[in-house]
This record gives structure tokens, sequence and C-alpha cells, in this order.
């Protein structure tokens, strides 16, 4: 049987509400969304679309790296989008953060709390 564990380490942004920032189930490890938060302040990385993402984009390694897991096991994607005008933006730094093989991606374009304009969710492979 498929065991769920809640995966917690000091390295990794702290959840914003009740729920866990990394669960563990078998052989996969879900990442929940993961915005431009700088997690020592608690506070947007910035303004701008590429500081915001930037931040979430290194959100989402940390939460890897502490589940013993990596970009490069990530399958799938979704990328919660808050201005459509930032779909090339968005694409640039996909390709930069996921050079080979990407995962699959979603991208829906929503309204993020507190001004954000970018939250990543992932799912990748857990290592033994």
């Amino acid at each position: 049987m498929m065991k769920k564990q809640v995966v917690s380490h000091p390295d990794m942004p702290d959840p914003y509400g009740a729920y866990s920032t990394v669960v563990r189930a078998g052989d996969f490890i879900f990442v929940s969304g993961q915005a431009g938060i700088d997690p020592e302040t608690g506070t947007k990385a910035g303004e701008s679309f590429e500081a915001q993402a930037r931040q979430a984009f290194k959100n989402l390694n940390s939460c890897l790296e502490c589940s013993n897991s990596s970009m490069g096991d990530v399958v799938k994607v979704i990328t919660w989008l808050g201005d459509a005008n930032e779909r090339a933006a968005l694409n640039e730094l996909f390709a930069e953060y996921f050079p080979d093989e990407p995962p699959a991606r979603s991208t829906p374009i929503v309204d993020l709390p507190m001004g954000l304009l970018l939250s990543i969710e992932a799912t990748a492979i857990a290592k033994s």
C-alpha cells in the first residue's frame, strides 16, 4: 500500500495556510504552489514578473531538493499566471529552468492573492 508522508525541512518555504508544502506518496513528490515570496521576509520578491517568477522557481527548487528530488525529476507543472501578457516571459524562464525534456505544463490565468503574478505547483519523481 502506498503511504503518504508530509515532508518538512527548515530550508523549505512555510505554507501560507492549512496545507502541506510538500507531500511524498510512493515514488512521487507533490509540491504545493510556490509563489514569488521571499521565505525569509514573507513578502513579495519584487513587483516585476521576472523577480517574482525567479523567486517562485527558487522556492520550487528548494522544496524539491529538500525532498530528495530535483528540477530534472519534475514530470508535471501547473503555472498559475496572474497576467496573460506574461506568457512569453514565462516561456523563456521555463526553458531556462527546464532546459532538457521539460515537464508537461498547464497554465491557467487566475487572480492570485497579494498582487502575486505567478505560482508554480509541481509533481516530481522521488528518488529512493
